[in-house]
């Protein structure tokens, strides 16, 4: 049974010449007004009672999470905005008040919900005017209202406005409106010109109270119209947002600032700068510094990250004491950036060394003197780049290619640089459609048996033949793609593109070919790449037994149970492992015993010195690798003395340019179908 406050509320409403309505706790429809009825096509009989039904349940303005929000605020609030949907189904957009209605214990039972009235629903009567006149009493009770006359002088100012502001309604009336203001002559302009065009104004109005602090509204303002379309009045109608947006710039403040330094970070930067990137040209040039501190895990390991922290703090301090006027920021970590705006290359040049000279000042923290090098990298704009993000990243690459110099550097961005840059970004855009496109491919370079002098099997190579800037080396790309999160995707394509190939040599060539893949560390950590090689296992397309799976030694970095237990899931379907490039990364006899591993590859550089007569390590590979019966396979052999050595030895297989360079699928089947023949 509903409550006789709701009902009292309903006797008010039902007078309105605008769309309302009144919702109970639970969303379903209390009551119904005739404007309503006209405006959203269902009649009150239709729709009492039920959940309401047009407000469009993906429209973010309005949802369960804000309605549950708004019942514990208990307080009035605007959705600007809002998507309604008419019994047609067509969608209407228009600004919504609401605000909660309470019983006699304070208790919130429901919800007074108004359409504000937009310009083309005015009309030049003054019925318009005593129907808003009915709101502007009901809207007493939930919102701040002033009525104004022609000129904007105050006639009412409603107990919440006088509350809100603390003035007393006699020192309210016959004053300007504008006394409450405390906005800028752009905002006031943009009040009057929309009046001027016959239309309401709505927006985020800071207020002064009576002690000068300041207040917020979501407020709309109201022009009305006699019969001759001559203003006469206005309704001002305001909500208290003073909280809400307090809460939006602490949070805006959070996401923008470093949360140590509070320096604005990279992405409070990127939207700062923009101004004055835009506004930059070759006659007002502008250029971002980038500097870090060398070392600066050092300060950390040996005084703590407590006494880093201050560091940071304290430079942090001096930089905006040295860059006043100029957009400074901390991106991440060590790292900090100023932009400048540059008036010559010299005078650039000066004041980053003077800038460095100040921070690498000594620093006094808890009892510790500190002495820091900072380098520096730096890009001047106009420039190749495209964007503030793209000049942030040349700057960084000036500071990499500075640190590569030598600590304390200043190192501007050079046309090689660029060039590199542009062709890196230009690579990187394109990796991302590279398996779509085709542009990815594999070669195969064969495995000879150095016995048989047969081909066991190949290796399959990833190649990329970029539509624009040709072939790409593998050391350029894969990289790129490492950098870009998309080398696993890439490695699993590889090892299906693969496998599935060798399924065909095995019925074209020789049945017991064998298939080589190298895996990458991010690969092999993916759980995608177990699901990949589970595929291939369940197509039954392949014995896995013929597939090798080929990691390099920096695997053994990773955490080693781990890496024993993934190496362990691998064989237990069935997958042979080798060990790529021995000798080269992080040799240990440990990880050998530890490791499930089959084979062994060297690395060319061992190869490389039979030649020379320094093959006392190539030896004891060898040995070490029979001892562990593990299959050998020589990796780069290009001369024939390479060739005989590697015969006299335990080493089964190899590969190398003097048998083969990588090969197409068609050059195999040409060379090789459709028996493997002898070399």
């Amino acid at each position: 049974m509903d409550r006789p406050i709701i009902n009292s509320y309903e006797t008010v409403m039902q007078g309105f010449p605008l769309p309302a309505f009144i919702l109970r706790v639970d969303l379903t429809v209390h009551s119904w007004n005739e404007a309503a009825e006209s405006y959203w096509g269902w009649s009150a009989q239709e729709i009492t009672g039920r959940l309401v039904p047009l407000l469009d349940q993906e429209d973010a303005a309005f949802s369960r999470q804000i309605w549950q929000s708004f019942l514990e605020r208990r307080q009035s609030m605007q959705l600007p905005n809002t998507t309604f949907l008419h019994k047609s189904g067509e969608q209407l957009t228009a600004t919504l008040l609401v605000s909660p209605l309470f019983d006699e214990q304070n208790e919130v039972i429901g919800a007074f919900f108004c359409q504000l009235p937009s310009s083309d629903q005015q009309t030049n009567s003054k019925p318009l005017f005593q129907g808003l006149m009915d709101l502007r009493y009901a809207f007493d009770q939930i919102a701040c209202v002033l009525v104004l006359d022609a000129r904007g002088t105050i006639q009412y100012a409603n107990t919440n406005m006088t509350e809100l502001t603390g003035f007393c309604p006699q020192t309210l009336l016959d004053q300007p409106w504008t006394m409450l203001l405390n906005s800028s002559e752009e905002v006031l302009s943009t009040i009057r010109s929309q009046i001027k065009q016959k239309k309401a104004w709505s927006g985020k109005l800071p207020i002064l109270t009576n002690g000068d602090q300041e207040k917020v509204l979501q407020a709309t303002l109201i022009p009305i119209y006699d019969v001759n379309g001559v203003r006469f009045q206005h309704i001002f109608i305001g909500t208290d947002i003073t909280e809400t947006e307090q809460l939006e710039q602490e949070l805006d403040f959070l996401v923008h600032h470093h949360e140590m330094t509070h320096l604005l970070n990279k992405r409070g930067f990127l939207r700062e700068g923009n101004t004055l990137f835009s506004e930059a040209t070759d006659q007002t040039p502008i250029s971002l510094i980038l500097f870090d501190i060398d070392r600066f895990k050092v300060i950390n390991d040996s005084f703590g990250t407590h006494v880093g922290d201050q560091l940071l703090q304290a430079l942090a301090k001096r930089l905006s004491q040295h860059a006043e006027q100029k957009l400074t920021f901390h991106p991440t970590s060590d790292l900090f950036g100023l932009l400048v705006e540059v008036t010559d290359r010299n005078v650039l040049f000066q004041y980053a060394r003077k800038l460095q000279q100040a921070l690498q000042r000594p620093y006094y923290i808890n009892g510790h003197s500190l002495i820091i090098s900072c380098t520096f990298g730096i890009t001047t704009y106009p420039s190749e780049a495209k964007s503030l993000d793209d000049l942030y990243r040349r700057s960084e690459m000036a500071l990499y290619a500075g640190k590569a110099v030598g600590t304390g550097t200043i190192q501007y961005l050079t046309h090689e640089m660029d060039e590199q840059f542009t062709r890196k970004l230009q690579l990187e855009r394109s990796l991302f459609t590279a398996l779509e496109d085709h542009s990815l491919h594999l070669a195969y370079q064969p495995i000879i048996n150095l016995k048989t002098k047969q081909v066991d099997g190949f290796e399959a190579l990833l190649r990329w033949n970029h539509t624009a800037l040709g072939s790409i080396p593998p050391d350029e790309f894969i990289p790129l793609a490492e950098e870009a999160a998309l080398i696993t995707p890439i490695n699993n394509w590889v090892v299906l593109e693969a496998c599935e190939q060798l399924a065909k040599w095995q019925e074209r060539i020789s049945d017991d070919l064998t298939m080589a893949i190298n895996i990458s560390p991010h690969q092999f950590q993916s759980d995608s790449f177990v699901r990949t090689l589970h595929h291939v296992v369940g197509q039954k397309k392949i014995n896995p037994r013929f597939v090798t799976l080929e990691m390099t030694e920096n695997i053994a970095i990773l955490q080693t149970q781990r890496t024993v237990e993934r190496m362990q899931l691998i064989k237990s379907l069935g997958f042979r492992l080798s060990i790529d490039d021995f000798g080269t990364g992080y040799s240990s006899l440990q990880y050998l015993r530890a490791f499930p591993i089959d084979e062994l590859k060297i690395d060319k550089v061992f190869i490389d010195g039979i030649d020379s007569g320094e093959n006392g390590l190539l030896d004891s590979i060898i040995q070490l690798g029979r001892n562990l019966n593990l299959n050998l396979v020589a990796e780069g052999v290009e001369t024939a003395s390479a060739l005989r050595y590697l015969e006299a030895t335990a080493c089964q297989q190899m590969q190398g340019f003097i048998f083969s360079e990588p090969l197409s699928v068609t050059e195999i089947e040409e060379r090789f179908g459709p028996s493997t023949p002898e070399i």
